[in-house]
């Protein structure tokens, strides 16, 4: 064999070695993934929009005056919502979903900007023949999504609770916010290309193989609620769509928010993560800014809490379903919105 013939026959074999892991990893997210399909098949139901599957889940009673509706933030399947979904559903009817990609609800059209997300809403509200007035609840990125909705339908909004919500100035105005953008962006193109060869899933497993988060910020969720959103979050579909929905932010969406009002005197209760302030000071003053988009509004500091801590660890949990509570009563007696009392953190089990 003469040395051209050799060097060709070594790099050949390097390409096939170097392929030969990949190509396991793929077999490997293959098959957990549809382990996890079958294992974990969500809290929720799929209900078909448009010839698309929306993962929904639907809590509590019929009951006077609202139905409240969560909008998650980004990345965010709607077990993220167990605690306070729960809570809220023993005074009012629920509504938790996954936007189009997220959790297990299959892929929407893009770009994927307030409008489209929120006529998806829509559509997803009259499927579901939900045709009374709402509270919306929203989360982070969620908070701002909801505006969209607001904007579009002031005679169908009952009130508001923004939680830790997302202000349409915060990349502008914090230095904070603005020096994690392109860490985020490539964090998330980073798990979205491993997550296709498994690397993402063998991280967050325990040595049985079994998903278990424990080193997540996710930890304060049930067990069975922490194993189907860990699971849900590890997909190539989940990440893309988080992509998507981050390019859509700061493409279209800011504009789009930026200038949206809430109906005149709509009650409007603004809960802010103790933990996300004290690192972050702008945020903040964002948020007392969020507070002011209703003349009736009250805008509280939950201690001890952080970001995801909020809506996935019991004590704070109960603390943004006491604002929920709120709201719904203001709603059904016409009063004005009033402050809450929040646990003391040591309580925040």
């Amino acid at each position: 064999m003469n040395r051209l013939a050799l060097k060709c026959g070594l790099t050949a074999a390097a390409g096939v070695l170097t392929a030969v892991p990949f190509a396991v990893g793929a077999l490997y997210e293959a098959k957990h993934t549809r382990r996890d399909e079958r294992e974990l098949p969500g809290l929720g139901e799929l209900v078909d929009v448009d010839g698309r599957q929306v993962h929904v889940r639907r809590m509590g009673e019929p009951a006077d005056g609202p139905t409240v509706v969560f909008e998650s933030g980004l990345s965010s399947p709607l077990e993220m919502w167990s605690w306070v979904q729960a809570g809220v559903a023993g005074f009012a009817p629920t509504i938790s979903y996954d936007r189009a990609g997220i959790g297990r609800s299959t892929p929407g059209d893009r770009p994927r900007t307030a409008e489209r997300i929120s006529g998806e809403f829509e559509r997803l509200l009259e499927v579901l023949d939900v045709r009374g007035p709402l509270v919306l609840v929203g989360h982070s990125y969620g908070g701002m999504l909801l505006r969209a909705f607001a904007q579009r339908h002031p005679d169908r909004v009952a009130g508001v609770v923004l939680v830790d919500a997302a202000h349409p100035e915060q990349l502008e105005r914090s230095a904070r916010q603005r020096l994690g953008l392109p860490l985020m962006r490539a964090s998330l193109r980073s798990s979205r290309f491993w997550s296709r060869y498994g690397r993402n899933r063998r991280r967050a497993a325990g040595e049985d193989g079994q998903l278990n988060g424990q080193d997540s910020q996710l930890a304060g969720l049930g067990e069975l609620e922490l194993k189907t959103t860990v699971a849900r979050m590890l997909t190539t579909r989940n990440w893309a769509a988080s992509e998507h929905e981050v390019d859509a932010w700061l493409e279209h969406v800011v504009d789009e928010i930026r200038a949206t009002t809430l109906p005149a005197g709509v009650p409007l209760f603004v809960v802010t993560a103790a933990e996300t302030a004290k690192a972050d000071p702008v945020h903040g003053e964002l948020q007392r800014e969020l507070a002011a988009l209703s003349a009736t509004s009250v805008q509280q500091t939950l201690p001890g809490a952080t970001h995801l801590g909020m809506v996935c660890s019991a004590g704070p949990a109960r603390g943004v379903t006491a604002a929920v509570r709120e709201v719904v009563d203001a709603a059904r007696t016409g009063r004005a919105v009033k402050p809450v009392e929040f646990e003391p953190p040591g309580d925040q089990s």
